[in-house]
């Protein structure tokens, strides 16, 4: 595998966390309404005594919800594992933090930005710590290895 390969799997790990992160969520919402759905009285108020109708149509509505995003979760989960453990078998602790910190440890789809990186290994973002670690980060892609999804 070539290393832009490498780094766009890696660059897949953010996505998959923020799905997963999504669809539990909106899982959790349904749940929610399935065990108390809100009711409007006529003067529009919320009460919360469950209506005959509603509850039975949440509760499958979760579980159908619950039913057809598991196996994605699954199949995110897998691949987020995977990265993970190419990632903790780099040799080099330097690398091993470069691939960590831009690759797992950034917000949803944002990976961290080179001066970022530099700053939280060398606790300063000058030209020459983020070309270090621009460095590192070429020869830990090199170091990654991916095993075999199963």
């Amino acid at each position: 595998m070539v290393e832009k390969e490498k780094r766009e799997r890696l660059k897949r790990y953010l996505a998959l966390k923020m799905e997963n992160e999504n669809r539990l969520d909106k899982l959790a919402r349904l749940k929610s309404n399935a065990e108390l759905p809100p009711m409007r009285g006529g003067d529009e108020s919320q009460h919360t005594a469950p209506s005959g109708d509603k509850l039975p149509r949440s509760v499958e509505e979760y579980t159908a919800y619950e039913e057809k995003i598991a196996p994605l979760i699954r199949a995110n989960q897998r691949e987020m594992e995977i990265i993970e453990k190419a990632i903790a078998a780099v040799r080099d602790p330097m690398e091993r933090e470069v691939l960590r910190l831009r690759y797992l440890d950034a917000d949803f789809t944002k990976l961290l930005y080179w001066k970022d990186v530099a700053r939280a290994i060398y606790k300063k973002d000058d030209k020459n710590s983020v070309d270090a670690v621009i460095r590192l980060h070429t020869r830990a892609l090199s170091s990654v290895r991916f095993e075999k999804k199963t």
